[in-house]
């Protein structure tokens, strides 16, 4: 987030938001998730790892939370739920991509499933960042050539590491080149996970 570029709100189809706009109106488009609890604001730490000249979303929850913010499906939280319970988000989101745009789609814990159905509903994608999040049950499989980035704590308590191992090992059996990184930390991204993702999000800008 820069300082000659003021956080602008939005509304889209009903989904409440905040946009950075970019450079340009075909400027590359990340889209940010936020988790369980969340909203359109919290997300703003990971647009540090986003070129200047990039169209940053954030969106608020299409529901509350049980203790406050905002949440993406209603139900179980864990263990994780079936793809099919994101539907309702998936098809709120739908409309707020930019016509005839990729989007880089980076998602915190449930942002992180969510951002996973997106894709695999066919919604044009660019990437997925997952950070700290898990492999919803039944997930169509994404696009062999899609990019995806898995940040993970070895201390989170809310999504066990072995979860996002076996889904990093689910990933990577449909043939998708999955950068994978595992920090010393809790339910958060640590600060190599995030110079990771920034790493990560050069080589993807590079080639667009």
């Amino acid at each position: 987030m820069t300082a000659d570029k003021p956080l602008e709100p939005i509304s889209i189809a009903g989904l409440i938001g905040l946009v950075r706009r970019g450079e340009k109106p075909e400027s590359p488009t990340a889209v940010l998730l936020h988790g369980y609890g969340g909203d359109e604001k919290v997300m703003w730490i990971f647009s540090s790892v986003l070129p200047p000249r990039w169209t940053v979303f954030a969106f608020r929850g299409i529901a509350a939370a049980d203790d406050g913010g905002y949440r993406w499906h209603i139900g179980r939280r864990w263990p994780p739920p079936e793809a099919e319970t994101f539907s309702l988000a998936v098809e709120a989101l739908r409309p707020a991509v930019p016509a005839g745009r990729e989007v880089l789609w980076i998602g915190f814990s449930q942002g992180a499933a969510l951002a996973l159905c997106c894709a695999a509903a066919g919604l044009p994608s660019a990437g997925v960042a997952c950070l700290a999040g898990f492999l919803p049950l039944q997930l169509p499989r994404l696009a062999p050539d899609l990019p995806v980035f898995w940040a993970h704590g070895r201390r989170d308590d809310k999504v066990p590491i072995e979860s996002a191992r076996s889904a990093a090992e689910a990933i990577q059996s449909w043939g998708i080149g999955l950068d994978f990184c595992e920090a010393d930390s809790g339910h958060k991204v640590g600060a190599e996970c995030l110079r990771a993702l920034q790493r990560w999000v050069v080589r993807l800008d590079s080639s667009t």
